[in-house]
């Protein structure tokens, strides 16, 4: 009798609150959390070879390679495991959830190190590099949502497959690798950038997985000391989710603003050069000096009246000094073209 008014109790909470789950799928998705969360023998022989496979991806800039050494890496486990601990007031299970954390971090950070000591200088020019190097506040959105649907598809049957396009989505791996290749070749500036990604991606995670665990209202701790514990972890997860959206709004303004000073390159040299195709364009700005680098394809000569007409209506455009430094990619009719 008293089972049947659990069920009764459960289906009616159900269509109330869509996303309660009973406490028998509360317990099953802790222990297959907490277990696929372990830092064993096999969870770091995936985190190894996904780190070797990754970096060697973002080397020779290969987007299938990197996605598939994203498939590979476990480390979606312990930040649902971190999550988990937050809300449901394990201490222990939190320490050990970022000891793995740390553990792995080092040992993919290594990787990249040495890997990236043998690598040629033009892997940091890569797209699937240079992409981890400038966050902006749409990565940390992104890992919101990677997060919540995280905790989504491990929670409720029957949609565990979804996993692998949260792997993709929250990936840890990836800006980890791109720390150790430019420490590696002197750049920290790209180093922080992709550190500053590595945070973000990581205290999302957590956090919006922690909110879909609440909502599933997984048993906290009974006693008030642990609910305290409990207020106070998801508290300082929201105080670091707020730290990490400073740098990313800043470094999200920067790239804007880039991109409409490039933009404004682009049309300027599309009216003083009509039949060209700009194929570049890079801002590099100091004591409010612009030195504008564009790399054209044209087929004719290039003179000096038309580098100063653009110098000037740049400058009136982007309101400094700039000095453009236009770099001429020959284009050479063949006699097919010329005879058209």
């Amino acid at each position: 009798m008293e089972i049947q008014k659990e069920k009764i109790k459960d289906d009616i909470e159900k269509y109330i609150d869509p996303f309660h789950i009973d406490k028998k799928r509360q317990e099953k998705v802790y222990d297959e959390i907490r277990e696929n969360a372990k830092g064993d023998f096999d969870f770091f022989i995936l985190t190894i070879f996904s780190g070797i496979i990754i970096t060697l991806g973002l080397i020779v800039n290969s987007s299938a390679v990197v996605i598939g050494g994203m498939l590979l890496a476990p480390l979606v486990w312990p930040m649902l495991s971190l999550s988990v601990a937050i809300v449901k007031g394990r201490s222990r299970l939190m320490q050990n959830s970022v000891f793995t954390l740390i553990r792995s971090t080092a040992i993919i950070f290594v990787i990249a190190l040495f890997l990236g000591f043998i690598s040629p200088d033009y892997a940091l020019r890569g797209s699937e590099f240079l992409s981890r190097t400038s966050p902006t506040i749409f990565e940390l959105f992104i890992a919101l949502a990677a997060g919540f649907v995280g905790a989504f598809v491990i929670t409720y049957p029957k949609i565990g497959a979804a996993i692998a396009g949260v792997v993709i989505a929250a990936a840890l791996v990836p800006p980890i690798a791109v720390m150790g290749i430019s420490v590696s070749h002197g750049n920290l500036g790209m180093a922080g950038g992709a550190f500053i990604l590595f945070m973000s991606n990581l205290i999302a995670v957590t956090f919006s997985s922690s909110i879909l665990f609440l909502v599933a209202r997984f048993k906290g701790p009974s006693s008030e000391k642990g609910q305290e514990r409990r207020k106070s972890n998801i508290r300082w997860t929201l105080v670091l989710l707020f730290v990490m959206t400073m740098p990313l709004f800043l470094i999200t303004s920067k790239v804007v603003k880039e991109s409409n000073q490039q933009n404004i390159v682009r049309d300027a040299a599309k009216v003083i050069i009509p039949d060209s195709t700009i194929t570049n364009v890079k801002i590099n700005e100091k004591n409010n000096i612009s030195t504008v680098n564009i790399t054209i394809q044209y087929s004719g000569d290039l003179t000096e009246k038309q580098i100063n007409e653009l110098k000037d209506i740049l400058s009136v455009r982007m309101n400094k000094i700039v000095v453009p430094r236009i770099t001429v990619v020959p284009i050479i009719k063949t006699w097919e073209d010329a005879s058209q």
